[in-house]
């Protein structure tokens, strides 16, 4: 025990002194997190302004629009009322009929709609008016819970998660006499490769973990965006995805012969395409590969961290959390033991 807590010590050391591992675990996602907020804010924080909307003066329903604060009532003839909504005046008129003319459709236009509805239900139903609150705002309240932007945190958040592959690309190097010094000296030592691997691996976890909470701290206290509301569950998603991503960078460092740089190149381009499916650059992309190929999504581990932690977080769901997460863990088994074959037949000629 003693062994390994001194190799989780000296690799620690190793991985911060390490300046690619600095940036690309610690610096690079809060860049993305500046850089999406800075382009996404304005859609976010969408402030729904007082609606304008055109009634005639005998209109039967004209008190109670005006009695509606989200609304701005306009007098206006049925004559006049083209040219206003061509103008851009007013989002919607109401004839003396309740029938509904609008220029397009939009949120203010579709607001409208749902309170001449509710009005005609309970005309229909004769309950009085002053009966319903016409101000209840379960539009929009679905549409911030709907809203695809935030995907892009989420599947910020679940890139970060395998950014364990860069420290896991370490590990290996460390194990491997063609690709470092600290490995040449291993291979001709007394040392036992599996404890340096699995001190290695516990200490990628917990750095790796240590950029997730800052990245999530930094998004939460600094750009004032909650992400997680359901901590136990995403927790253990996260905790999963972090082993996911240091087993691929294993991987990814036993499984060819270049050098460590060219593997960080790869995995990079391996993260990015998969955070790609999973909706981070646009969320239509994700929008439109789980509709055509779900399969991908399914096995995009990205995408399940993303998924999960939408669902948690904003709709209280955690059906699928299960399957997500064994999902995950057989991904895990299955490059462990194809990194577990590569590193089986390495042999060296000379050291």
């Amino acid at each position: 025990m003693g062994k390994i807590f001194r190799n989780i010590l000296y690799q620690g050391r190793n991985f911060y002194r390490d300046k690619s591992f600095i940036f690309w675990s610690l610096v690079y996602p809060l860049i993305m997190a500046i850089f999406f907020y800075t382009a996404f804010s304005g859609i976010m924080d969408m402030d729904f302004k007082n609606i304008e909307v055109g009634i005639e003066e005998e209109n039967p329903i004209r008190s109670v629009f005006e009695s509606i604060d989200i609304l701005n009532v306009n007098i206006i003839s049925e004559k006049n009322s083209i040219d206003k909504l061509n103008n851009g005046d007013i989002e919607g008129f109401i004839d003396n009929s309740l029938n509904l003319s609008v220029k397009e459709s939009g949120i203010n236009q579709t607001i409208i709609k749902e309170i001449l509805d509710q009005i005609k239900q309970m005309g229909e139903l004769n309950v009085p008016f002053e009966r319903f609150d016409f101000e209840t705002n379960y539009i929009i309240d679905r549409n911030q819970k709907e809203n695809s932007i935030i995907i892009l945190f989420y599947s910020l958040v679940g890139m970060v998660s395998v950014y364990g592959v860069f420290p896991g690309i370490e590990i290996a190097a460390t194990v491997q006499a063609n690709l470092s010094n600290v490995a040449k000296r291993m291979n001709i030592s007394p040392l036992r490769k599996s404890e340096f691997l699995f001190s290695g691996i516990i200490i990628s976890l917990l750095l790796n973990i240590a950029s997730n909470i800052l990245l999530l701290l930094f998004i939460n206290y600094v750009l004032k965006i909650k992400l997680l509301t359901v901590i136990g569950p995403s927790a253990i998603l996260m905790l999963v995805g972090n082993l996911f991503g240091v087993t691929f960078g294993i991987l990814v460092g036993v499984s060819n012969k270049l050098n460590i740089n060219a593997k960080i190149i790869l995995s990079i381009a391996i993260t990015l395409v998969l955070s790609f499916f999973s909706g981070m650059m646009n969320p239509e992309i994700k929008v439109m590969i789980d509709k055509s190929f779900p399969i991908i999504g399914k096995l995009n581990p990205i995408s399940i961290i993303t998924n999960n932690l939408y669902r948690i977080n904003l709709l209280g769901n955690t059906n699928g959390l299960d399957t997500g997460i064994y999902t995950l863990l057989g991904w895990i088994i299955v490059l462990n033991l194809i990194s577990y074959g590569f590193l089986r037949r390495k042999t060296y000629d000379s050291i």
